[in-house]
């Protein structure tokens, strides 16, 4: 098959709903995923969904229990490669560039808020144990687009994978004078979403 139907196919809703489910369903088979929250969850209108990071399953498990697109913000390294690009455009990911302030990714994301879609992003940044410090970009395009903020956690019980979403957090004139301010309240949103052993 051409790579331009290969590209018309995984960009489809069909792919994208298909891909989600079977994730969300492997996920609950071989990893006891369970979320908690979901109804939390704005169903339409721009949104951004900040969570922490600790493994590559983030995404997907995440993603699982939303019932709406998630486009997250993947790293550009991922959209090298002609099939791993396939697959992060069937999934509604688009690249940013992780070293440098990426002007055109900051750009996207907002189109995509201002068109009423929800952005998924790691707040940290990378994956890691917990205790990196984290980034102002979640809050930065949530206040530019005027959209809720919404805290997520995700982390590991044993062998097996939780997800839990909180109250989302509206911006405000004074959260786009102080970023800080809004990503300390972001981070202590999502800290009180992960059981004290995953602190």
């Amino acid at each position: 098959m051409p790579m331009y139907m290969l590209e018309s196919l995984v960009k489809s809703d069909w792919f994208y709903w298909t891909s989600k489910q079977l994730a969300y369903q492997f996920g609950r088979q071989f990893y006891g995923l369970k979320a908690f929250g979901s109804e939390k969850i704005p169903k339409e209108g721009g949104l951004v969904i900040a969570s922490n990071h600790i493994s590559t399953w983030d995404p997907p498990f995440l993603a699982g229990p939303v019932p709406r697109e998630i486009h997250f913000m993947a790293k550009m390294e991922l959209f090298e490669n002609p099939w791993s690009r396939l697959l992060m455009l069937g999934l509604r990911a688009f690249p940013v560039n992780r070293h440098e302030i990426d002007v055109g990714a900051i750009k996207n994301s907002l189109r995509r808020l201002n068109a009423g879609l929800a952005i998924g992003i790691f707040a940290q940044g990378t994956r890691n144990s917990g205790d990196a410090q984290p980034f102002d970009g979640a809050a930065f395009l949530a206040t530019r687009a005027s959209v809720p903020l919404q805290p997520a956690a995700i982390w590991r019980f044993g062998r097996e994978y939780r997800v839990s979403f909180g109250e989302p957090i509206q911006p405000t004139a004074d959260h786009r004078k102080d970023l800080t301010k809004v990503t300390r309240e972001l981070m202590k949103r999502v800290d009180l979403l992960l059981p004290n052993e995953a602190n």
